[in-house]
């Protein structure tokens, strides 16, 4: 599972922010749009499985990677050539509890297509410490406390993504696959869902992850137990990227075949899922690609269109 262990660390950049206290999280929530009754196009790329967009702050253009499963960062470098207005620090511990002083700052204008993100908050991390994203060489991540301002339509097929506030200006088909979205700390969306008719809740819809679907570890093997999963392999996962750093600790880990999952009025059947120690429980890229997404904070919804037919899904 080479994928799993270079995402990791955009997983855990949710605990950047997320896990900070009251003085950070009152920031989260600040940011707009200048216009409104907008509508842009843009086009977007896909680099080692994630997606980049060109963003422009003061007039000058760079690359950053879109995650929903994380708040807004940028990079040492690009904080003290913008002049970032520092807000604070936080004491930050990744998934190996190693502590680090986080600094994060509020960025005047991040601009994306044509429209004018304002006075949201970004995280600053030296990313380039880590090969993975080094070779990327991006500036910064697009998390999901700015997307909270606008409702974002993403074309895996046409790799073009459109931002709008309103969601009539989308085109959407009639019948559409649903699901509620519920909004966590930094904006951060998850949903609810049911595997093989159990209630499971919590899945964060993370565009940082650029593997498929991650269920509960510990449900997993509740399922093997009880023979709801039957077509499955375990293995050992060493290596995991963390904030900081990698380390080679191992876990174990297993990939199998679900029967069945809800998502909201859709039902997925005979879909691969992964499970590891320690790892969440996550809907990656490698799952929405296949789809049209719309992710809306306003309406608290997620909406799927799947790009082909589909014999294993109704």
């Amino acid at each position: 599972m080479r994928i799993i262990k270079l995402l990791f660390f955009l997983i855990l950049l949710t605990t950047v922010i997320g896990c900070a206290g009251s003085k950070a999280k009152k920031y989260l929530k600040e940011g707009k749009t200048i216009q409104s009754d907008f509508k842009t196009i843009i086009p977007f790329e896909m680099r080692n499985g994630f997606i980049i967009l060109k963003v422009e702050i003061k007039d000058k253009p760079y690359d950053f990677l879109l995650d929903t499963g994380a708040s807004n960062t940028i990079s040492p470098g690009l904080a003290e050539e913008i002049n970032i207005k520092l807000l604070g620090s936080e004491l930050i511990y990744d998934i190996y509890n190693n502590p680090q002083d986080i600094e994060y700052g509020r960025v005047d204008n991040i601009r994306i297509g044509n429209i004018d993100f304002v006075e949201t908050v970004s995280a600053i991390i030296d990313f380039s410490s880590v090969p993975t994203w080094a070779s990327m060489k991006i500036d910064g991540f697009i998390g999901s406390n700015l997307m909270q301002h606008a409702i974002w339509d993403f074309d895996f097929k046409k790799k073009l993504i459109t931002i709008t506030d309103i969601e009539t200006n989308l085109n959407l088909p009639e019948e559409i696959a649903e699901n509620k979205l519920f909004i966590g700390y930094a904006s951060i969306p998850s949903i609810a869902t049911k595997i093989n008719e159990k209630k499971v809740w919590n899945f964060t819809v993370d565009f940082g992850f650029n593997g498929g679907i991650n269920i509960p570890y510990n449900e997993f093997k509740k399922q093997v137990e009880s023979e709801k999963i039957i077509d499955y392999t375990q293995n050992k996962t060493q290596g995991v990227v963390g904030i900081y750093g990698k380390q080679n600790k191992e876990r174990d880990s297993y990939i199998g075949t679900i029967n069945e999952i809800e998502f909201g009025n859709y039902i997925l059947r005979e879909e691969k899922v992964y499970a590891e120690e320690y790892l969440g429980h996550l809907f990656g890229l490698d799952f929405f690609r296949d789809y049209r997404v719309i992710l809306n904070w306003n309406s608290k919804k997620i909406k799927l269109i799947k790009n082909t037919d589909d014999t294993n899904s109704k």
